[in-house]
């Protein structure tokens, strides 16, 4: 594996220190990086000889880091002697003295990060804390504590708010980075850094500016698919905060609105179980603190009310004094023991129809509320369910907290808290379920170079028209398969819903938004209602938008029949389809839209084109105008080997980790040796997400399948993987890594040339440059493959005599 872009700013090997005043963080660096650290004092406002300084480090070596805080009179001739040995990061810390020209500053950045191929965090950086690693390159007088969570910001001042909290509630950090005024170092490859960093468990981010949407998104799900991820964004406006929500669902990431909710967030992304739904039983020992849960609880909100099974709440009868409430929330007067609560957690945890608990407790001078902490210390990290509790109160109650806080169990210090806590738990379980979806491969017919679609459009731009006929929108959504009558018949008497409709916008930012909801001539579909989505939907997701929308809850759920409710998401999916297709739809209208018994009749029709005519969207770079890359079928291809068995070529999919994780485990100890460098026998559940949830926007997986007997089933046939392709691009943008390995018995059949050729074909499709790959110079077969097909076989970098750097220039043909 290539090493990454940023390991030298969060792992570097090498440090140089310019600086006119001593810095808090590089005076407690560890031993081993002190002993490769060149400090250079920059005095009396001269920028020094700093290349002849670096006593350290070989002839022309590259420091991995540099951290610059210098006076902005002396800034410009510092960066200019740095730029002999330029640093592959640098670190650009404010200055006391304040800078006259930021602007210039900013820029000034920029042209020499670029000129010198270097990572450069600034100016006016916050900078970056390891604190497992004992490294400080802020001016943050304290290293944070060590911790699983990665914290990301956009202001210094948030970042160190948040992390002087932390201290105070023992939270710690696995990295703290502020991005501030950035100028080379984005958003994007910082979150592709911690996704794959085996000392991040989860990411806290906030967000001012999320920059190019397509950028953003590729990003956050690529890191959200391997790790929780949560994010709080500043600035708001009604129709913009309800895309942003849509993006964020999609993204597979769990947003919270307020500055204190992001501490909440912080404190539960440790938890290692996960609720698998949203319904909560709330255990308090009195009637207040739950009544102040309740009020955040419900169907419009990330947690509802839990309806307790009979047994348990017989079970609680049992257990509890005469005149508790047992029906949820469970309530107890009586003074609480070690015992009691254990026994009343067990019975809701083994509740079917309750996914969580919140322990919502109060101080209570008749009970042990030290020996009732210590209990549920024990009890909730093993838990088989989450456990999220609130002790209310200071004085008393805060060193609980903390002792729950320190075995791994978060308490929080309201009822209100604890519950914004649990529905980011559950947030994050059912936006995992939007993220693995792949829209469904479209038949050749769906698409627009089809011919039927992008003739309607043609002519009404020939005609000088940017609205289309309602004969040509209901051509266009019968060349897409809605299935959406347009006329009524006459004397139909089945009865109809109430007015309903399918509508497309265009975020400014975000692109082309589904949205459904109340329709007809006075109706308003509520901006912020959740009943919207981004393209491109499948089933699944086309279901989940529906029920979302306040008019599924309130009117239709009651009254929709299964064969209409089918024709609904089918209406959604295909029009998803469309505005993928086609580009050059700006907005769409199917207002009003009624539900009959078994079909959707539409009493208007109408489709707005965009402007400008639309370029080719088709390749697999393309889709320029939609935030998330749909599903490539069009890389689907149907092949056969000599002696005539089938084979299919295609793009991976969620659904295919059980087969992937077969593929690995029926390889032989070479094969995977070869490709993994290690003696693994399966993937880790983070690395078969990691393969199987791809953004093609950025990567490319390919899988060969083919249909073998099943023994489990009778020998009925069954797809099986027998090779995989793989290629994620390079943080320079312009090339990618790939890795190929093939199925022991598929191998010498010329299965590996083609697939790494239809791999070649994409990247050149995706305009990259190159592609390159370490290969293990034992790895005779590979070689020899790779030089048949063109690459170049070259020492690898570092000089490893173990590895090969194997690669194709792109251009060249």
């Amino acid at each position: 594996m290539l090493r990454h872009a940023l390991a030298s700013l969060f792992g570097p090997r090498s440090l140089v220190v310019v600086a006119d005043r001593p810095l808090p963080g590089a005076a407690t660096l560890p031993d081993a990086l002190q002993a490769r650290t060149t400090r250079i004092d920059v005095v009396r406002g001269v920028a020094p000889d700093i290349p002849a300084q670096l006593t350290g480090l070989a002839d022309h070596e590259r420091p991995d880091l540099g951290l610059v805080c210098v006076s902005p009179a002396v800034f410009a001739e510092t960066l200019r002697r740095l730029a002999p040995r330029a640093p592959r990061a640098l670190i650009v810390l404010p200055h006391e003295e304040p800078d006259p020209y930021p602007r210039g500053t900013v820029a000034l950045c920029q042209a020499w990060a670029e000129e010198n191929h270097c990572q450069l965090l600034g100016p006016r950086a916050f900078g970056v804390q390891r604190p497992h690693a004992g490294y400080n390159f802020s001016q943050h007088p304290t290293l944070a504590r060590s911790g699983r969570v990665a914290l990301v910001a956009q202001s210094r001042s948030i970042i160190a708010a948040v992390m002087d909290w932390a201290e105070d509630v023992h939270i710690g950090f696995s990295t703290a980075i502020s991005l501030g005024d950035e100028a080379i170092v984005k958003l994007g490859p910082v979150l592709d850094y911690l996704a794959t960093d085996p000392r991040t468990d989860s990411i806290a981010l906030y967000l001012e500016d999320v920059g190019p949407a397509r950028e953003f998104i590729s990003a956050l799900r690529a890191a959200a698919s391997v790790k929780p991820v949560v994010v709080l964004k500043a600035g708001r406006d009604k129709d913009d905060d309800a895309v942003f929500d849509a993006v964020l669902r999609r993204a597979g990431a769990v947003r919270v609105r307020y500055f204190v909710q992001l501490f909440s967030a912080v404190k539960v992304l440790g938890y290692t179980r996960r609720p698998r739904g949203r319904r909560v039983a709330l255990l308090s020992n009195g009637s207040g603190p739950p009544q102040l849960a309740l009020d955040l609880l419900g169907p419009d909100a990330a947690v509802e009310r839990a309806d307790l099974a009979p047994a348990s709440r017989q079970a609680l009868e049992a257990l509890l004094e005469p005149g508790a409430a047992v029906t949820n929330p469970v309530i107890t007067y009586a003074p609480l023991t070690p015992d009691k609560i254990q026994a009343a957690l067990d019975i809701l945890i083994d509740d079917a129809q309750v996914d969580g608990v919140l322990v919502l407790l109060a101080p209570d001078a008749l009970a042990d509320m030290r020996a009732v902490a210590e209990r549920l210390a024990e009890v909730a990290p093993r838990a088989r369910k989450p456990i999220v509790s609130c002790f209310m109160g200071d004085a008393g109650m805060r060193p609980l907290r903390r002792m729950l806080d320190d075995a791994g169990t978060s308490a929080f210090r309201t009822p209100e808290s604890a519950a914004d806590a649990f529905g980011v738990l559950s947030s994050h379980f059912y936006n995992q379920q939007l993220l693995l979806q792949t829209q469904t491969a479209l038949p050749q017919a769906m698409h627009s170079g089809d011919g039927a679609a992008h003739a309607i459009v043609s002519r009404a731009r020939a005609a000088g028209r940017l609205i289309l006929e309602p004969s040509e929108a209901r051509d266009l959504l019968v060349a897409f398969q809605v299935p959406v009558q347009d006329t009524m018949p006459v004397g139909l008497y089945e009865p109809l819903s109430r007015p309903l409709a399918i509508r497309v916008r265009r975020d400014a930012h975000f692109g082309p938004v589904i949205r459904f909801g109340p329709g007809g001539p006075d109706a308003v579909l509520a901006l912020a209602d959740r009943g919207m989505d981004l393209p491109p939907l499948n089933g699944f997701l086309a279901r989940q938008l529906i029920e979302r929308s306040r008019i599924w809850r309130k009117v239709l759920a009651s009254r929709l029949g299964t064969a209409v409710f089918e024709a609904l998401q089918q209406a959604l999916v295909q029009v998803s389809a469309l505005i993928t297709e086609l580009p050059d739809v700006d907005a769409l209208d199917i207002d009003p839209l009624y539900a009959g018994e078994t079909r959707l009749y539409a009493r208007s029709l109408r489709i707005t084109l965009t402007a400008e005519a639309a370029r080719d969207s088709q390749r697999l770079g393309g889709y320029p105008h939609m935030a998330i890359h749909p599903y490539p079928s069009r890389l689907v291809q149907q092949r056969a080997f000599a002696d005539g068995t089938p084979w299919v070529i295609r793009p991976i999919r969620p659904e295919d980790g059980e087969a992937l994780q077969d593929f690995i485990r029926n390889l032989s100890e070479r094969s995977r040796y070869m490709r993994f460098v290690s003696m693994m026998r399966e993937l880790t559940p983070r690395m078969l997400a990691r393969y199987t949830q791809v953004d093609y926007d950025r990567e490319v997986a390919l899988v060969a399948t083919t249909d073998l007997p099943n023994p489990a089933h009778r020998g009925h046939p069954h797809e099986v993987i027998i090779g995989l392709a793989h290629y994620l691009r390079n943080p320079d943008g312009r090339g990618a890594e790939y890795a190929l390995v093939l199925g022991d018995d598929w191998q010498r059949r010329g299965l590996g040339g083609q697939l790494m050729q239809a791999l070649i074909d994409a990247a050149r499709e995706q305009r990259l440059e190159y592609i390159d790959g370490l290969v293990l110079a034992t790895n005779r077969p590979m070689l020899t493959l790779m030089q048949r097909l063109g690459f170049t076989n070259d020492p690898a970098p570092d000089d490893d005599p173990t590895m090969r750097r194997v690669w194709l220039r792109l251009d060249d043909g």
